[in-house]
């Protein structure tokens, strides 16, 4: 391949699996932050920091920008129809986001874990909709049997162990 092919290949594959290669980026800056010292109570909180920036805020606001600039598209891509609502799920990324960076500046863990509790919810319920339109609809597009499928069931999961094990943890929060 070309350079130019490559470096497409590269961009598509980054911006059809944001989920994926954030939460991937999240936990390989919090295993790089407690390396020395590390105890898993550690990494956990600085992973789940890491989750809001990365996955909650920059896909959050990714998120908002391509459900309002390629609303279609985006429709598409789900294999469902355009409609309004696009928006609506466009503003709900944009708050996800919001609460995801804010609560990586602001580093209170009753904020935190608000903002977990409203990602967590929303991204599993969607996961539980992908599911459903899979099996119900067997619709196969790419954004609702793909990567999104198990990042929307999976993360959620994953933010719960974790603010388990991280439950006594205040290190990375101060």
């Amino acid at each position: 391949m070309l350079p130019q092919q490559v470096m497409d290949v590269l961009i598509r594959a980054l911006l059809a699996h944001v989920y994926v290669w954030t939460l991937v980026l999240a936990l390989l800056l919090s295993a790089l932050q407690t390396r020395r010292g590390w105890r898993l109570e550690r990494w956990a909180e600085a992973s789940l920091l890491w989750i809001a920036f990365w996955v909650l805020g920059v896909a959050g606001v990714y998120g908002f920008i391509v459900h309002i600039a390629f609303g279609p598209f985006i429709a598409e891509q789900i294999g469902w129809p355009n409609s309004p609502f696009q928006n609506e799920v466009a503003y709900a990324n944009l708050t996800i986001g919001i609460l995801g960076l804010t609560s990586f500046w602001y580093r209170r863990r009753d904020y935190l874990l608000a903002a977990m509790v409203a990602f967590g919810s929303w991204f599993f319920a969607d996961g539980v909709g992908h599911v459903v339109s899979l099996l119900v609809d067997n619709n196969t597009a790419p954004s609702n049997a793909g990567s999104v499928l198990y990042t929307d069931l999976l993360t959620p999961l994953l933010v719960v162990l974790l603010l388990w094990l991280s439950r006594k943890e205040r290190c990375r929060l101060h």
